[in-house]
């Protein structure tokens, strides 16, 4: 899908979504607020469900987009590319509240499956990651796939956190983000880990003990290693047996 037929895409959800809050979603009325006919609109969408559900990966899709213009974007720490998103997609969802407030939970909290949203910001999560020079080589050990889905739901409880929270401009919900966030740069960017894996070789070497492996090897491999003249002396014996066969018969 190219960037005008995905803004098409965006832009009837967009709609659709005003209609649902006002109590009057409906194709037809979504054919009158866009100008599109219903044949064009079931061209784009399968059902006229889905183009309600598409707002959730569109948040997504619209914020990659915004991050694409920021110069800088890539000098961020880890702990700001989160709560950037995090925070950006707390204000995107804001502005239509109402119909977060009341599809959520239903479309995404409770979906029995993975969904086109949760597959969007499990792929999000893994290009910041992938694309941080800072990441500790020892994050490598448990940054991979069970990684990305566990912040992926961490994301999704922050969403659910942000909707109940009652408190003054959700402070409540800032402050754990920042916490979390915080937390995930601590824990990848910790050089504590590579460290060690350091000491422990050069204390390894220090002590000679990598020559008394490797004298250890080569002595294991002797074990293998045929005698010289061993398969020459078995010949010549051979031979000789034949020859004393030969002479008796």
């Amino acid at each position: 899908m190219n960037t005008k037929e995905l803004n098409i895409k965006i832009g009837l959800t967009q709609a659709a979504i005003d209609l649902y809050i006002e109590d009057r979603f409906s194709i037809p009325n979504l054919t009158k607020e866009t100008g599109k006919s219903a044949s064009e609109i079931y061209t784009i969408f399968p059902n006229k469900k889905s183009i309600l559900k598409f707002y959730y990966p569109s948040l997504v899709i619209r914020y990659r987009a915004m991050i694409s213009e920021i110069d800088d974007f890539d000098s961020y720490s880890i702990s700001e590319k989160l709560s950037n998103f995090a925070f950006t997609l707390f204000d995107m969802m804001d502005e239509r509240r109402g119909f977060v407030e009341d599809t959520f939970e239903k479309y995404e909290w409770k979906c029995a499956s993975k969904s086109e949203f949760q597959k969007e910001i499990k792929s999000l999560f893994k290009d910041f990651f992938t694309t941080d020079g800072n990441i500790a080589t020892s994050a490598g050990l448990f940054i991979g796939d069970w990684f990305y889905a566990s912040l992926k739901t961490q994301y999704l409880f922050l969403i659910k956190f942000w909707l109940e929270d009652d408190s003054e401009a959700r402070e409540r919900t800032f402050a754990l983000t920042d916490k979390i966030t915080g937390f995930i740069e601590e824990l990848v960017y910790s050089k504590i880990v590579d460290k060690g894996f350091d000491l422990a070789k050069y204390s390894l070497n220090a002590s000679g003990f990598s020559k008394q492996v490797e004298d250890f090897n080569d002595w294991i491999s002797s074990w293998f290693e045929d005698e010289p003249g061993k398969e020459v002396k078995i010949e010549i014996e051979d031979e000789k047996e034949n020859e004393a066969n030969t002479s008796s018969d």
